[in-house]
């Protein structure tokens, strides 16, 4: 399938930066984050009464798992002196007063509304530099060590309260390269959010937008405690609030996450960088359910009949369950699941097959 979408012909938008207006597909699947009060629920900005959005991040598997890049995060986590362990196991932060979430399924806003149901983030998988391992080390202040800084600018984690599986886009990892330099590939997040706190609602207002450039750079080089990783370098500037926001190749598959960008004032060129998942390798951790030998295709357990799935869950106890809660003659088996049109309506399943 080509691009999940393109500008609309008959509006004045331009490639590189235009707005998708789509409550069905792709705000379904691709989301705002922010920060906000573990005690009220409200958006983490008390003293304006007003709060933005700190990136973007997307779906990837049916059972809410999403990724995003870690840079996002880390001002966030800097600001509030959280401290993490090094390595990309999954990272239990502990913060008392704000967390991180997004808004799940807000649908197509005009001005301002109700701003959706705020979901929070959980079991976050980072992948932060080992400050102490720096030669220069002996000189840091103790704040200093304890600053967050990606080795690799990628992060996972998993949404908690969804009450039915959501809409998620097909990821390519540790598979060939489905890009060369001169390839158009298309960006997607939101550069623009805004929320507030009216009396009895939180309204919210965002411009979702999307930029198609050309590739004009690949590279494979990873040293991570340099910061170096494998990118994908384009011929346009991506605004800031798109960073964690997916990259698609033209077959309708997200290789990149975007990470950052330049916009000259000189007359040279402008350019982003997006972090290529295609050159790394997979990691159940970071990436969850997806299934990598097949891009658009997640492994779970389902609860089968002799000819089919019947439902399907992230993991084995969970089909156990509704297997015996539901009907003993079922069982429980490993299987990976194509996904559906990305259109297709979130609650028509996909078709599954049993390995």
């Amino acid at each position: 399938m080509p691009f999940p979408i393109e500008p609309d012909p008959r509006g004045s938008d331009s490639e590189s930066d235009f707005l998708i207006q789509d409550p069905f597909g792709l705000r379904r699947a691709v989301t705002p984050f922010f920060a906000f009060d573990l005690q009220n629920g409200m958006l983490s900005e008390p003293r304006s009464g007003e709060a933005r959005g700190i990136g973007t991040s997307f779906y990837v598997t049916p059972f809410g798992h999403q990724l995003s890049a870690m840079h996002v995060i880390t001002d966030f986590l800097n600001a509030r002196k959280a401290r993490i362990r090094p390595g990309p196991e999954k990272n239990l932060l502990e913060l008392k007063a704000t967390w991180i979430g997004v808004y799940h399924d807000p649908g197509l806003v005009f001005g301002a509304h109700k701003a959706g149901t705020l979901l929070a983030a959980n079991d976050i998988a980072l992948f932060p530099v080992d400050q102490s391992k720096d030669p220069a080390a002996v000189v840091f202040s103790a704040d200093r060590l304890n600053h967050i800084e990606p080795s690799l600018d990628l992060t996972g984690w998993d949404i908690t309260g969804l009450k039915e599986r959501t809409v998620y886009l097909p990821v390519r990892v540790g598979c060939p390269a489905s890009i060369t330099v001169g390839d158009r590939v298309l960006a997607i997040g939101y550069p623009s959010v805004q929320s507030w706190h009216g009396l009895s609602m939180v309204s919210y207002r965002e411009e979702m937008r999307g930029s198609v450039g050309r590739v004009i750079a690949l590279d494979r080089s990873w040293e991570q405690e340099r910061k170096i990783w494998p990118t994908i370098t384009v011929d346009v500037a991506w605004q800031g609030g798109m960073s964690g926001g997916p990259v698609f190749n033209e077959d309708g598959q997200v290789v990149g996450i975007v990470s950052r960008g330049l916009d000259t004032t000189d007359g040279s060129q402008a350019w982003s960088k997006a972090l290529w998942l295609e050159a790394l390798p997979f990691n159940k951790n970071v990436y969850g359910n997806i299934d990598p030998r097949n891009p658009g295709w997640v492994v779970g357990w389902g609860a089968c009949n002799a000819h089919s799935v019947i439902e399907l869950f992230s993991t084995q106890a969970e089909a156990e369950a509704f297997v015996q809660k539901t009907d003993p003659r079922l069982s429980a088996r490993n299987v990976s699941t194509r996904h559906p049109a990305l259109f297709t309506r979130p609650d028509r399943g996909p078709r599954s097959a049993a390995r």
